[in-house]
């Protein structure tokens, strides 16, 4: 058996997104999960990858504790998906600005600094 069907332009048109708009999320989640080997990096990549620090302070966190290791042998190696957990604890949050403005300061007792000459009230205590 066979049909033929002839679809207006404008319904493929609207099928295709339609389609798309479904899939560009799923797409979008998948991440290609590289080999543990490319995933660890050394003392020297780790410096470069966070900035230019310095093999002293890498091995300063490591040998506290402080940062995310693997020791292989004796070599230390770092999983990337570690240190960008371990960075993402460590972000700062921006300061919102100030809502409303600063109260007014009391009045001062001395005339301005800038006159060089003050005449201030000193009781003693």
């Amino acid at each position: 058996m066979k049909v033929d069907l002839t679809i207006p332009p404008e319904f493929v048109s609207a099928i295709v997104d339609d389609v798309v708009a479904r899939l560009k999320p799923i797409l979008t989640g998948l991440k290609t999960k590289p080999s543990p080997v490319d995933d660890l990096m050394g003392v020297a990549e780790l410096g470069k990858y966070l900035g230019g620090v310095s093999r002293d302070w890498i091995y300063q966190r490591t040998a506290g504790n402080e940062i995310p290791f693997v020791k292989v042998g004796r070599m230390i190696k770092f999983r990337r998906c570690d240190i960008d957990r371990w960075l993402s604890t460590r972000s700062v949050p921006a300061v919102s600005p100030l809502s409303a403005p600063l109260p007014e300061g009391r009045p001062r007792d001395c005339e301005s600094r800038g006159t060089g000459k003050t005449h201030c009230v000193i009781a003693k205590v």
